[in-house]
């Protein structure tokens, strides 16, 4: 059986990046123009960023903004599936 890779998310990509650059959270905050909380959401795919940040992250990642609404849409997918699988195993009932 093959194992299935999953396409990369923002916090994929993001988290990928700054490791890359041995940025921070607060490196690319101030790079970009965001706030350092919202950096980590990002890369923990926890939050998605709007609209208006998609310019400047896409300068960061050196991706077109269509590349960056690829990847967001990802991250919403992904967080949604952990939603729901989370909200399965609280619904378990033991034993």
């Amino acid at each position: 059986m093959r194992a299935t890779i999953m396409p990369p998310t923002l916090g994929d990509r993001l988290g990928d990046v700054m490791w890359e650059r041995k940025h921070t959270a607060d490196d690319v905050a101030a790079l970009i123009g965001a706030d350092p909380t919202d950096i980590d959401r990002w890369a923990g795919d926890r939050l998605t960023p709007g609209p208006g940040e998609f310019a400047a992250l896409a300068g960061y990642l050196e991706v077109d903004v269509d590349e960056v609404k690829r990847l967001v849409l990802r991250s919403q997918m992904r967080k949604v599936q952990r939603d729901i699988h989370t909200s399965r195993v609280a619904t378990i009932p033991p034993g």
